[in-house]
């Protein structure tokens, strides 16, 4: 009786799994990357952050608003005529426009003009980022999905072979030691599988995140394509080269540096009082009815002269030159190391024909199981064989996304698409 609910708990489980799954829909790299341009809330986020630095670029270049100011007479303390202007009367207006000298204005224009360059750049930053997260999401999930069909079927095939042994073994025709091995192998390829199904579900999570979607997705690879990461005709200098020209962190970088400068000339300009021109008329009010007057005026620079505020946007620059040499240093270790590890994996990589051990592999499996059921090998060489197929499959599919991962890390240290594996 026990033998049955252990056998009818460990399919039942099987078959949860199976029917817990939701449907996949079919993605190719390219339409997901199309789909996460469009739909990823932290780029569509980035993009109202770039389009409002450009609103303070037109900003930072209207001119100051003039002040109007009227006065209208009451009177006197003897005789109280409110808003009384006809004669004997008084109201008096001025108009007042602020010219800032210095080149203040110009100096904000480019604040907010390299303010929205930056901006620019961190969405083009946030893409790099992403991407990079996108596409080990995507292989990462592919080859998890095809290790996830090997492991079926290798519970599929194991589950005949146990029922079969436990037939034979209720009839005294096997040894019940052979049923429990099978079992405990049963037990130990579905522990593998819900290891396997966990870091699926937490793939298929990232992508969903990534694509701003609640669909589960099954993504689509033509294996023959991943030839096109290839590192071949390139060298690490080149690397280094294209790295320092196409990174969108170092052009923030030295777009942040430029806005530490030009805040410091803009700080010391602002050092330099500005100038208030402005007409008065007064009815009234002055040694002569209707007066007409000029009116200039200036703040006089004795306690206030910007002193703090010049020394700390001085600081300020030299903050950003180091972020600046950081920033460099950083590409460049990157760079390095992505390159070295691309070595490391080809060389791993070059020692096995893929495509054709897994196909003998493949084939030897299936003479292994078939020599087992008719005796002509022993239990212990098939659960041998059979750890070493299950162990081939997820180190083979292993390799090969840690290869794909490191040139895509390439990518991202350089800031370009250098490689591409799948349209």
């Amino acid at each position: 009786m026990k033998k049955k609910l252990w056998i009818i708990t460990i399919a039942l489980f099987i078959i949860v799994l199976k029917s817990t799954a939701q449907v996949t829909q079919p993605i190719t790299l390219q339409e997901a990357e199309d789909t996460f341009l469009s739909r990823n809330y932290e780029l569509l986020a980035q993009r109202y952050r770039v389009d409002a630095g450009k609103a303070l670029v037109q900003q930072a270049r209207l001119w100051s608003n003039p002040s109007f100011s009227a006065v209208w007479g009451f009177g006197t303390t003897d005789k109280i005529k409110p808003f009384y202007g006809g004669n004997g009367g008084e109201t008096a207006y001025s108009v007042d426009q602020l010219i800032t000298l210095a080149g203040k204005r110009n100096k904000q224009v480019q604040l907010a003009s390299l303010g929205a360059a930056a901006s620019q750049a961190g969405f083009y930053e946030l893409m790099r980022t992403l991407r990079l997260q996108l596409r080990s999401n995507y292989y990462q999930l592919y080859f998890l999905q095809e290790t996830e069909k090997v492991l079926q079927e290798q519970l599929s095939n194991l589950q005949k072979i146990i029922d079969a042994y436990t037939e034979a073994d209720q009839k005294g025709s096997v040894a019940h030691a052979d049923v429990i091995r099978l079992r405990a192998l049963l037990l130990g390829l579905t522990n593998d599988y819900t290891d396997l199904k966990q870091q699926e579900l937490s793939s298929q999570l990232n992508l969903q995140q990534l694509l701003g979607s609640n669909q589960q997705y099954a993504p689509q690879v033509d294996t023959e394509s991943l030839s096109r990461y290839n590192i071949n005709g390139y060298t690490l200098p080149a690397l280094l080269d294209t790295a320092m020209q196409n990174r969108p962190d170092l052009r923030i970088a030295q777009q942040l540096l430029q806005q530490a400068q030009v805040n410091y000339s803009l700080q010391k300009a602002l050092a330099v009082p500005d100038l208030h021109v402005g007409a008065a008329y007064d009815k009234n009010g002055s040694y002569a009815p209707n007066f007409i007057g000029l009116t200039l005026g200036i703040d006089l620079p004795f306690w206030n002269r910007n002193q703090g505020n010049i020394r700390a946007a001085g600081s300020q620059v030299k903050v950003q030159e180091q972020m600046l040499a950081q920033n460099n240093n950083i590409i460049g270790t990157e760079v390095q190391q992505a390159y070295q590890k691309i070595n490391l994996m080809e060389r791993q990589y070059r020692l096995l024909d893929f495509t054709r051990f897994g196909q003998e592999y493949d084939k030897l499996i299936d003479e292994v199981a078939l020599n087992f059921r008719k005796g002509n090998i022993s239990l212990l060489q098939f659960i041998d064989y059979f750890n070493s197929y299950s162990d081939n499959v997820k180190n083979t599919n292993k390799l090969v996304l840690d290869r794909i991962t490191a040139y895509e890390e390439l990518n991202y240290a350089t800031g370009t698409e250098l490689f591409r594996g799948s349209k």
